[in-house]
């Protein structure tokens, strides 16, 4: 039972620093437009640093201070996956002008099990492995986070989307995961 009597659990504060250490050795997604988001709970337009993206609801977005204290509503709960997002300068920023490679690893998160720190191949590779009879709507956290994608993007066929639609490794390996999961 989490605060306030909710039945929902809160990551506690070194959960939460193990899964920003994961984003930060693995490479935080960046989106390269303007940040015109602002957060559902407390409503901060155009918030720097952080912003965590909900998996599960549509366009549904916390700043870094509101998903910290477990902010929810009633379509909302803390047990949703959450994909964070830097914006670019703010990575640039967070880096300290770190030259990065530009086929570095981006870290996404599972929207079915909150599994985090996965590539996009990974991401498709644990997908089609572990979620194969999932038909839940969900939100692409590729889309949601990289520039030019859609952020709002829902599909109730994850894998088939990421293989169609975010293909970066190996045709091979695709072509073996699709006939995987099928």
């Amino acid at each position: 039972m989490g605060p306030s009597g909710s039945p929902f659990t809160y990551e506690s504060t070194q959960q939460q620093q193990t899964n920003l250490q994961i984003l930060q050795r693995t490479g935080l997604p960046r989106r390269e437009t303007g940040n015109r988001v602002s957060c559902d709970s407390c409503l901060k337009s155009n918030f720097r640093g952080r912003r965590y993206k909900c998996l599960i609801c549509y366009d549904y977005d916390l700043c870094a201070t509101c998903y910290e204290e477990g902010a929810t509503t009633t379509r909302h709960s803390t047990d949703h996956p959450m994909q964070c997002i830097l914006t670019q300068s703010d990575f640039e920023l967070y880096y300290g002008g770190e030259v990065l490679p530009a086929d570095q690893p981006q870290s996404f998160t599972c929207p079915y099990c909150k599994r985090m720190g996965l590539s996009d191949s990974a991401l498709l590779e644990h997908v089609s492995a572990e979620h194969t009879d999932t038909g839940l709507e969900v939100v692409c956290p590729v889309c949601a986070a990289l520039p030019g994608g859609e952020p709002n993007f829902v599909t109730d066929d994850f894998a088939r989307h990421l293989s169609l639609e975010h293909r970066s490794g190996s045709r091979d390996l695709i072509s073996f995961l699709i006939s995987f999961s099928n």
